[in-house]
């Protein structure tokens, strides 16, 4: 294990060891293996943006399998997407690249100026997949940044007590944030550990677990009767414009 390794590691001293073994895995796995900096492929566009929009170019990439096998050809860290995309490809290249599941995702076809995911799912799903961590998108500059807050502080609890790692794309946007802001550096730079990520007693997390279920029935009580079923095509994207993204 180099020096870098080991100094990445003990940021995360507060983590229990399945977590920090598979934050080494992905720190090892590719091309970058063992320097201590990441690549890691996230597709979601078909999910995000609509998979025409994303994939016509490209016809190959409406496959699901098609990106896994990219992201390992590219000796990428990690793979991260959606729930379905990862369903896809999950037993055929089980083994073969780190699995991030991106445990929340928007759509295109509402564009209001406070943007809020919907949690879309699970650590037992990243856990059935065989994931080393679970994704989370969060919009600082949006009027609902605390919900999503207390969203990815309930999940990274659950996601650490299961010992996966926890990966955060922060992106600067909102109403509470001017267009010129969403770029600017004292705005989208970070520490290089999220307070997110940080230690809590049992029953604080019990407790806080609670509320954010009894918040994700209402979400799903107000939603319409009618739904479209999940596409296949499900899964970060890189068309967003800046963010930072942490690994806890």
């Amino acid at each position: 294990m180099s020096n870098r390794v080991q100094e990445i590691l003990s940021w995360y001293g507060a983590d229990n060891p399945g977590t920090l073994a598979n934050l080494y895995r992905i720190i090892m796995h590719g091309r970058l293996a063992g320097t201590g900096k990441f690549v890691i492929l996230p597709v979601d566009q078909g999910f995000e943006h609509g998979p025409a929009r994303s994939f016509a170019p490209n016809p190959a990439g409406y496959d699901p399998r098609y990106h896994f096998k990219l992201a390992i050809d590219a000796g990428c860290n990690a793979y991260a997407a959606p729930l379905g995309f990862i369903e896809a490809g999950a037993r055929e290249y089980a083994g073969q690249i780190p699995l991030i599941l991106k445990a929340n995702n928007s759509d295109s076809m509402y564009g209001g100026s406070d943007p809020i995911p919907a949690v879309t799912a699970s650590v037992d799903d990243a856990l059935r997949l065989g994931c080393a961590a679970i994704g989370f998108t969060i919009y600082p500059g949006s009027a609902a940044r605390n919900e999503m807050y207390e969203e990815i502080r309930e999940i990274a609890a659950d996601a650490k007590d299961a010992g996966l790692a926890v990966v955060i794309w922060s992106y600067p946007r909102g109403s509470g944030i001017s267009k010129a802001g969403e770029t600017a550096v004292d705005i989208a730079a970070t520490p290089r550990r999220s307070p997110l990520s940080s230690a809590r007693t049992s029953s604080s997390s019990s407790r806080h677990r609670r509320r954010w279920r009894s918040r994700q029935r209402r979400r799903r009580s107000k939603r319409p009767a009618c739904r479209s079923p999940r596409s296949p095509i499900a899964s970060s994207t890189s068309s967003r414009g800046p963010s930072t993204a942490a690994a806890s």
